[in-house]
């Protein structure tokens, strides 16, 4: 298909006056320097069209609509592009980014007719080539995705909100490839991070089928898809969620490993959006045995948004626990209860993170009451809720007796904020804070094991928690990352203190290394959580004495959410999330047994 270029003459002859007589007049000729690039248009108040698309090819591409190119078709320096194309594409080329880089149709490239005739090439798994006409389907509206063979998959669009606005919904879109190596290609089911079923829509989707829709209550998820048989999910057929790959061993990569222990990311989903969850077949890399990087291709997914609500300026979420011993306490909000009567978080045996139930309030001023099994207010305190605030509401008992109410913001996007930041990298030099603009200190870690630390211990001054018996190391040999364990978020805590500043921890552990500047950590992970009697001051005692008779968190138990989901030991490690560690109960010896100390793990994501 060729262009036509169409050339606008001025006429040379009046040029050239003008600048014999601006040299005379002026006795000297002065250079004017020009801009060349291409200027960007403005595209944020064109409308768009009901076609959008999706790369899920796994390689950039280059894009032609209606005989205008979007991308610059070329590499390097020498990138160019149309204004258009610039506006849509900045880097030049359209890429297959997390979330398949979804790019909504402008009405303006339309033909009279309400279709685009559209061009996809250049590296679209090296030699694939896509040319084809879409139809804007106003009452239809539709998405493509660009496959790894180079071709379209189409699946109508749901712009409905769910139902309730506290909630989103989501489904499943499986267009998975009939044959996969490492077993797949059945019908799957969406779970929780424990396996439990989300919801009976989301069970057994077929290869090339779309579920329906599960609408579920806005929060921190962190989902897992798997494989099924009669019905059943299989937990040692886990997809994986790019750009996490299959389990591989690189010695012998046509012996098929048991599929169980991927570690998804933990995502909010806002209140009123729209998801999707779509399966494809997609090429991951790995290094062979050789050292020689191995290509090869399985069914994963990704989740992409098909409808964003905006900024949340409504909700946020709460849950409560109960750290008084022998005692139920009952929570009201605003005189409604929250979680039911709930026994001592120390009575609980489970050995994995317990998780108490949310409930979602709208911002503004909230009063809180404790009351205890005879109907007493014990504690009570007032907090105002901002949107996506996420707390729990602890009841327990202070150094004199009292009982208190603690509440507990959690941290639900894995940021810490670093106390250096050297933009040109270590050994640069260091900007300091000046309390101007703090958003180059924020890391974030998307696959994260991210906890706090309470002492909730009445007779305990301060308490030190410990990785075994050391201190929780910093980062090794990653200076630009500061350090994800600073002491204030675990040395000296006296009860009910919690530091205002980044007062968790965080270990990385991504998918594959050298993702995206986070370091894996997997090998550093702690065995057993420890607590101690520490002190403070000019000759501190850190971590000072061991409480032995308090029993260590086993990080294998506590930070799994279902040990039958793990059949191989070497992929049996503590998954990502966010937690809290808090030393309940009394350490003073001669305490009734119901009464003394323990280490107790709360999961804040689902």
């Amino acid at each position: 298909m060729s262009m036509k270029k169409i050339f606008i003459h001025q006429p040379a002859y009046y040029s050239s006056i003008l600048l014999v007589l601006f040299a005379l007049l002026t006795g000297s000729c002065k250079k004017e320097k020009f801009n060349n690039a291409i200027p960007v248009l403005d595209v944020s108040n064109q409308s768009g069209s009901s076609i959008r698309l999706f790369n899920f090819s796994g390689y950039p591409a280059n894009m032609t609509v209606n005989n205008i190119p979007l991308t610059s078709y070329t590499t390097g320096s020498n990138q160019q592009g149309t204004p258009l194309g610039l506006s849509l594409f900045p880097t030049g080329v359209w890429t297959a980014g997390d979330g398949g880089s979804p790019f909504t149709m402008p009405n303006s490239l339309l033909d009279k007719d309400g279709k685009i005739h559209i061009i996809i090439n250049g590296n679209v798994n090296g030699t694939s080539i896509t040319d084809t006409t879409i139809v804007n389907d106003v009452a239809h509206p539709l998405d493509y995705y660009l496959m790894l063979d180079g071709h379209f998959s189409v699946v109508e669009r749901n712009n409905t909100p769910p139902s309730s606005p506290q909630n989103f919904k989501i489904r499943i879109i499986n267009l998975g490839a009939a044959a996969d190596k490492f077993e797949l290609n059945t019908p799957v089911s969406l779970t929780y991070a424990d396996g439990s079923a989300v919801d009976p829509a989301l069970n057994n989707v077929a290869l090339r089928a779309t579920s329906g829709y599960a609408e579920i209550p806005y929060g921190t998820y962190q989902f897992k898809l798997f494989a099924t048989a009669g019905g059943t999910i299989r937990t040692n057929r886990q997809l994986a969620e790019l750009p996490t790959m299959p389990r591989v061993e690189p010695c012998a990569p046509n012996v098929i490993q048991p599929q169980e222990g991927l570690n998804p990311r933990a995502r909010t989903f806002k209140p009123g959006g729209v998801y999707s969850i779509v399966i494809s077949r997609n090429l991951f890399n790995y290094i062979g045995c050789d050292t020689y990087p191995v290509g090869d291709y399985s069914n994963s997914y990704r989740i992409i948004t098909e409808y964003d609500p905006g900024v949340n300026g409504t909700y946020a979420r709460m849950q409560a626990v109960n750290a008084i011993p022998d005692n139920q306490i009952t929570f009201k909000v605003d005189g409604i209860t929250l979680g039911g009567t709930l026994p001592y978080v120390g009575s609980v045996t489970s050995a994995a993170a317990q998780q108490s139930p949310y409930q979602i309030y709208t911002q503004g001023n909230h009063h809180v009451q404790a009351i205890d099994g005879n109907g007493a207010i014990i504690a009570e305190g007032d907090l105002k809720l901002f949107p996506y605030d996420n707390y729990t509401i602890w009841a327990y008992n202070k150094p004199d007796g009292k009982s208190a109410i603690l509440f507990e913001a959690n941290d639900m996007s894995g940021t810490l904020y670093k106390t250096t930041y050297q933009p040109n990298g270590p050994g640069g030099s260091v900007v300091p804070d000046d309390g101007t603009n703090g958003i180059f200190r924020r890391s974030q870690f998307n696959y994260a094991l991210q906890s706090r630390f309470l002492n909730l211990s009445p007779d305990l001054p301060y308490a030190t928690f410990t990785n075994d018996h050391q201190l929780f190391l910093p980062v090794n040999g990653q200076v630009q990352l500061d350090t994800m364990r600073y002491f204030s978020a675990y040395i000296n805590l006296s009860p009910g203190f919690m530091s205002s500043n980044n007062s968790s921890i965080i270990y990385t552990l991504p998918p594959s290394a050298g993702t995206k500047s986070e370091y894996s950590e997997f090998g550093i992970l702690p065995k057993y959580i420890r607590a101690y009697q520490s002190k403070p001051g000019i000759l501190p005692e850190v971590p000072g004495s061991l409480l032995t008779d308090v029993a260590p968190v086993d990080v294998l138990q506590a930070f799994i959410s279902n040990q039958n989901m793990y059949s191989v030991q070497k992929y049996k490690t503590a998954e990502t999330g966010i937690y809290t560690v808090a030393l309940v109960g009394k350490t003073a010896p001669g305490v009734a047994a119901s009464q003394k100390a323990r280490l107790v793990v709360i999961k804040h994501n689902k």
